[in-house]
């Protein structure tokens, strides 16, 4: 088995090893992070041969030689592959300095978080299309800076608590809290509860941030995601509304005609 996730600067690969299967020994032009997900693992890193256990991740930076080797029984390898480009780019947006290239501790933790979102991503990608996920690259390798440590995290962390208390900050949190979450009916007191701030001072903060209220800006997620699934076949207007998170299709039904001026069944039948 082999599934595959190319993007323009990160990548995802999950593949089996039969026992004694190994690949290539090989390098690469980008940082690689190799996670056991079944079996026993083995794996050459320049001279070290090291056993990578279930919950041990190793990160080849650019250039190093390595290879993986399946030892007992068949083992499940996952591949996430980012460059030097979009880490550089992202630690030069969050923490305002464009820093030496980043040098990654080898062997770490297996991070739960970021083996989460590869297969998030890997979901996405398979049923909506590499369209809906190449705009995810920025928060991705952001999950794997938090994630995992190197000569980045002290900066990384001191920027990320920094940017936790500014508006811009504020504003970035929610949206992801709502993006990760607009299936659900959300509250402005449940998402003010998630980010344990005061909701008239969360409200007032997003509004001046982004010219609209978190309410409408959950409509927003809402009907672009609608609207990206009444493009593929067999998505049907009543199912779409309530994946989303419409309670009601009457409501769904006027939000959108507002927003793309027809009405949801008119818009998937131009893409049949």
């Amino acid at each position: 088995m082999e599934m595959r996730l190319e993007l323009d600067h990160t990548g995802v690969l999950l593949f089996d090893l039969q026992d004694g299967e190994a690949d290539e020994v090989h390098p690469h032009d980008h940082y690689q992070i190799s996670i056991p997900m079944s079996g026993n693992i083995t794996a050459r890193h320049n001279d070290k041969h090291l056993h990578l256990e279930s919950e041990k991740a190793l990160l080849v930076p650019p250039g190093d030689i390595h290879q993986h080797e399946a030892s007992g029984d068949k083992g499940m390898i996952m591949l996430i592959s980012f460059n030097e480009f979009i880490v550089q780019q992202v630690m030069e947006e969050r923490t305002g300095q464009r820093p030496s290239p980043v040098d990654f501790s080898s062997l770490q933790a297996v991070p739960a978080e970021v083996v989460n979102e590869a297969e998030k991503l890997m979901q996405a990608a398979a049923f909506q299309g590499i369209g809906r996920v190449i705009t995810n690259e920025e928060a991705f390798t952001e999950t794997i800076l938090t994630h995992m440590q190197g000569s980045h995290s002290r900066i990384w962390e001191q920027a990320a608590a920094h940017h936790r208390m500014t508006a811009e900050g504020i504003t970035a949190q929610v949206k992801a809290f709502i993006k990760e979450n607009y299936r659900q009916n959300l509250s402005l007191d449940a998402i003010a509860s998630q980010m344990n701030m005061s909701k008239y001072h969360l409200h007032r903060t997003f509004v001046k941030q982004t010219g609209m209220t978190p309410r409408a800006f959950i409509h927003d997620v809402r009907l672009m995601e609608a609207a990206a699934r009444l493009k593929g076949e067999g998505c049907d207007v009543t199912t779409t509304a309530y994946e989303v998170g419409y309670q009601s299709l009457s409501t769904f039904s006027r939000a959108f005609k507002a927003r793309y001026g027809m009405t949801a069944k008119g818009y998937a039948d131009q893409y049949r």
